[in-house]
């Protein structure tokens, strides 16, 4: 982690919208700020009325698409290689980026979406992305989608549980990206399900 638990607490508490906002910047810029603290925690600061829901979680969707369209640009005019040599000081293990490289090989333009679900990978994913001259339109669209969804994902669950926003930080930290995207996963079925119920009963009926 690049920045102390307690100092982003204290730095969230204290300036509330613009500390999500220079948070979730540079995390999706390329530091390896864990927003499964940050975004946990905007959620909660909701729950107690200390900022607007609305403007709490725009203020982190903005912050990350500006964030990641910056560590794309980074990574198309200079590379990958400058970033790789200086991973560790960062934070970052050299696996992560040889992790990103392998998947978006795999996966194409699809890696700038499922990689915004993903803790750590995340914060690189941009850079791994222009470095690869992924078209900025496909970059822009993608990981847009994986942001709304991940935001929306930890922010919600930061309100809904309010006090015990803490246990969920800890369970992103900890698990990995698996249990990660099964999370994401359950609360889309949890999101959809009168949706997903309905389509079953059509079928059913058929």
């Amino acid at each position: 982690m690049f920045f102390g638990l307690y100092q982003i607490l204290a730095f969230l508490e204290s300036n509330s919208y613009s500390a999500i906002f220079v948070l979730m910047f540079l995390e999706s810029v390329i530091l390896p700020i864990p927003s499964e603290v940050v975004l946990p925690f905007t959620g909660f600061l909701i729950a107690i009325g200390k900022i607007n829901p609305y403007l709490g979680f725009t203020d982190a969707v903005i912050a990350s698409i500006l964030g990641s369209i910056v560590g794309f640009l980074l990574g198309y005019f200079l590379g990958i290689e400058i970033f790789m040599r200086f991973s560790k000081k960062l934070g970052f293990k050299d696996l992560e980026y040889e992790k990103g490289i392998k998947w978006i090989k795999k996966y194409g333009d699809y890696f700038a979406f499922f990689t915004k679900l993903l803790p750590a990978v995340r914060s690189i994913a941009g850079i791994i992305c222009g470095a690869f001259k992924m078209d900025i339109k496909k970059f822009i669209a993608y990981s847009s989608a994986g942001i709304l969804l991940w935001s929306g994902f930890l922010v919600y669950t930061g309100y809904y549980l309010s006090s015990n926003w803490e246990s969920i930080a800890n369970v992103f930290e900890k698990v990995g990206i698996y249990v990660a995207a099964i999370f994401v996963l359950f609360f889309l079925v949890y999101i959809f399900r009168k949706r997903i119920a309905l389509i079953l009963k059509i079928n059913k009926k058929k």
